[in-house]
């Protein structure tokens, strides 16, 4: 091992957090590659399973433009301009379309309320496209739901029977086609459709559901989408998403078709109303303009009056000019009390009122707030759901149009006073008149009166004519103002989305097992690499020593051209450049926990000392546990216990060893005060004397998280070595000791990585590093070998 690939001091700095190492994650994921195979075959498979049994989704989508103007001739109508026509609000169309009365009566009308089913081995289907029958209910207001089982037979007669889930015949009975039949208290009739082979599917069972029509009106009200196309434009785009094409195309040209009728129904709604309500005032004037002209012939025949006096004439034209605003005025009032009588009638639906334009009124205030209610009760049909029931913003519309109903008996009220005041004064002129007249002739007067009262009468009922036949003529002109632009069309399958679901399916399969990866990483706390430990102290890194294979500790000795006797010897130079080459040092190897290699460590890393030609000491200053001296199969009656006890001399303690240079001084028996021992004057003598006689002194500690003996110990010593296991030492303690190292408890010290056993992306130790020496001495990612041990 070069030195430069395990010495380095890190900057002096504080440790940054934890960071997630991704090259280890791979590293586990390459490793577990069968993990993966298992999750992306199984997402994959997934995918092709929905992919394959999934209904395919499809767009159909239709357009229809609501007209602003209509084109008419003749007298003027009652639509001129459908911008300003009080019955239409453009903003209110999109919500029109949606409503659950309007897309009910088109599920009804056209009984997409039956439906057709088939049954396979994975999911039923609708069989709209194909099934070569139609079946219709007799009754359509039924609203009830069942589900039948159906099949032909091949004599063109059909056989129902009650659905259950196994398909067990239930109730069987037989009937012929193109006939109606009761079954089950249901009137059907069943139907074949032309150009369809009945023959394909004889003996083929069908589910035959009858659904409730407000459910089948909710879901497609929740699937229609109705948007304006442009800004200001008056073309509003249809559009379904549904697994049945065929019939969601359908299904929009039919509501296309129910909301032409509406809207033209609605328009003809209103010219009959107002053509009723003129012909009621006309038949209360022609009996009357009848008498009148009958007084009037009467008078003319009788030959009392040739010709009026001027003065006459001159009263007869002014009266009739004042009899004309006086019919207009009550005109004015029949039209309030029908206003008054339709407001209190709580059965009437207030859309469907006479608008005061209709009898030649232009107030606008008054037509403003007829305009507003009925705005608010379109809001109010729209906002009712009949399968949820009340809406809770219904009770405020209600509320608002009770308060226009106020207003528009206030705004009457106060229409009626200023007419009062234009009859008042119209009368008195009239009267004014009456008395100029009573000067005349008693012939005059009375063809005066007849007169007056025959262009009353004339003028209001050429008026009503006028407005009848507006009407009349309105009614006949009528069209819709919606028309088809584009007839419903099947759009392209969105869904599913084949390259879609495999790249998602692709991405999962990858992702979870990555995402358990980097769990293990995030809960695994113990040291793996040497970057581990540079993240979390600034503490020099001054080796890594491979996982051993044989059962003993003595491995430079026993196999000294192996890749663990290499990193001892690559350590043992890193440790001159630390001490500058001098001899006459004194090491201590430590560490955190019990089994981490330090005694492993402290053997090893004397024996290439020794073998160096190095007079070198072992010094076992565990006095807890001793256990050194057995790799050595010395004794231990004597040794530093004994020595600091006073018991024995230097000389006394100190065993040889059968490696050449190498001798050892072993725990000795276990003492009652092994600290207290440490801090006597001996153990300074001790050390001293033992400089004088090696080259090297090499003292074994007890666990710094147990005792504080290394901590006594290191006083004595030139620098010292904490030993760190990989995938065994607790993260938490590489904070300590460098807690300890910032604090200057322990000085001079770094840091040993052993028992490295992974190696590759993420722990910075490839087979490169055993090549080198030629000799592996690494196990297989996550392997140790059977033998492989440490003892403390």
């Amino acid at each position: 091992m070069a030195t430069s690939d395990f010495f380095s001091t890190p900057d002096q700095q504080t440790p940054p957090g934890f960071t997630l190492d991704f090259k280890r994650v791979l590293a586990r994921a390459l490793r577990f590659w069968y993990v993966v195979v298992i999750f992306f075959g199984a997402t994959m498979a997934t995918a092709v399973y929905q992919t394959r049994y999934s209904e395919r989704v499809y767009p159909v989508t239709a357009s229809i433009m609501i007209r602003e103007t209509q084109e008419t001739g003749g007298a003027e109508l009652l639509y001129k301009n459908a911008l300003i026509d009080p019955y239409r609000n453009y903003l209110n169309e999109p919500y029109i379309i949606r409503s659950y009365p309007l897309i009910e009566e088109v599920v009804r009308t056209n009984h997409f309320n039956v439906s057709f089913y088939r049954e396979g081995y994975f999911m039923t289907t609708e069989a709209y496209a194909y099934v070569p029958l139609r079946a219709v209910l007799c009754d359509p207001k039924e609203i009830r739901a069942a589900q039948f089982i159906l099949v032909l037979n091949p004599d063109t007669t059909f056989t129902l029977s009650t659905y259950v889930e196994d398909l067990s015949e239930a109730n069987r009975q037989t009937f012929q086609l193109d006939d109606s039949v009761q079954y089950n208290s249901f009137s059907l009739c069943v139907s074949a459709i032309n150009g369809r082979n009945l023959l394909n599917y004889i003996g083929v069972p069908f589910l035959l559901s009858i659904q409730r029509p407000l459910s089948v009106a909710g879901g497609y009200a929740s699937r229609l989408k109705v948007d304006w196309a442009e800004p200001g434009s008056g073309v509003i785009n249809l559009s379904l998403t549904g697994t049945n094409p065929e019939k969601d195309m359908d299904f929009l040209e039919a509501l296309v078709a129910t909301y032409q009728e509406r809207d033209l129904k609605k328009k003809n709604e209103a010219a009959e109303r107002t053509i009723a309500f003129i012909q009621s005032q006309l038949r209360s004037i022609k009996d009357s303009l009848r008498t009148v002209e009958f007084q009037l012939e009467r008078y003319g025949s009788s030959g009392r009056v040739k010709d009026m006096s001027i003065a006459a004439q001159r009263l007869l034209e002014k009266a009739e000019g004042f009899e004309v605003q006086r019919a207009e005025l009550l005109i004015r009032e029949n039209y309030y009390k029908y206003l008054d009588e339709y407001l209190k009638d709580n059965r009437a639906s207030l859309d469907q009122i006479i608008l005061p334009s209709s009898v030649g009124m232009n107030d606008p205030v008054l037509g403003s707030l007829i305009t507003k209610m009925i705005d608010l009760q379109l809001e109010i049909r729209m906002a009712t759901d009949p399968e949820r029931g009340q809406n809770p913003l219904v009770a405020a519309k209600v509320d608002r149009i009770n308060a226009i109903k106020r207003d528009i008996v206030e705004a009457v009220r106060t229409l009626k006073s200023t007419d009062k005041i234009k009859l008042d004064f119209l009368n008195k002129e009239i009267r004014e008149i009456e008395r100029q007249s009573a000067m005349l002739p008693a012939s005059e007067r009375q063809l005066i009166a007849i007169q007056r009262n025959y262009s009353l009468l004339e003028n209001l009922y050429v008026f009503l004519m006028q407005k009848l036949s507006e009407a009349g003529i309105s009614k006949a002109s009528n069209t819709s103002d919606v028309i088809s632009i584009n007839p419903p069309m099947r759009g392209g399958q969105i869904s599913p989305v084949p390259s879609r679901n495999y790249a998602i399916a692709a991405f999962i399969g990858l992702l979870v097992p990555f995402i358990i990866f980097v769990a293990f990483e995030l809960m695994n706390n113990k040291v793996q690499s040497k970057e581990d430990i540079d993240k979390m102290t600034t503490i020099p890194f001054i080796g890594g020593v491979g996982h051993k294979t044989s059962g003993g500790n003595l491995t430079v000795s026993e196999r000294p051209k192996s890749g663990v006797a290499e990193s001892f010897r690559a350590m043992r130079s890193n440790l001159n450049y630390f001490t500058g080459n001098k001899t006459k040092q004194v090491f201590m190897v430590t560490s955190s926990i019990s089994g981490e290699g330090k005694t492993f460590t402290t053997i090893n890393l004397s024996t290439v000392f020794s073998l160096s030609g190095k007079k070198t000491l072992i010094v076992g200053a565990d006095m807890r546990r001793p256990k050194i001296f057995e790799d050595f199969n010395r004794k231990n009656d004597v040794g530093l216990s004994t020595y600091l006890s006073g018991l024995n001399e230097f000389d006394a303690v100190v065993q040889k060893t059968d490696i050449d240079n190498l001798f050892l001084v072993s725990g000795g028996p276990v003492p009652p005060n092994p600290s207290e021992l440490l801090l006597t004057d001996r153990f300074e003598s001790f050390v001293r004397e033992a400089l004088e006689r090696f080259d090297y002194v090499i003292i074994d500690t007890p666990p710094l998280a147990l005792v504080t003996d290394a901590f006594v110990i290191s006083k004595f010593v030139n620098h010292s070595v904490f030993v760190l296991r990989q995938n065994y030492s607790p993260k938490e303690f590489v904070r300590s000791i460098h807690e300890y190292y910032e604090s200057g408890k322990l000085k001079n010290i770094s840091i040993l990585l052993n028992d490295i056993y992974k190696s590759g992306l993420g722990y910075g130790y490839g087979q490169g590093y055993a090549y080198h020496y030629g000799y592996s001495y690494g196990y297989p990612y996550g392997k140790r070998s059977k033998g492989g041990y440490y003892e403390e």
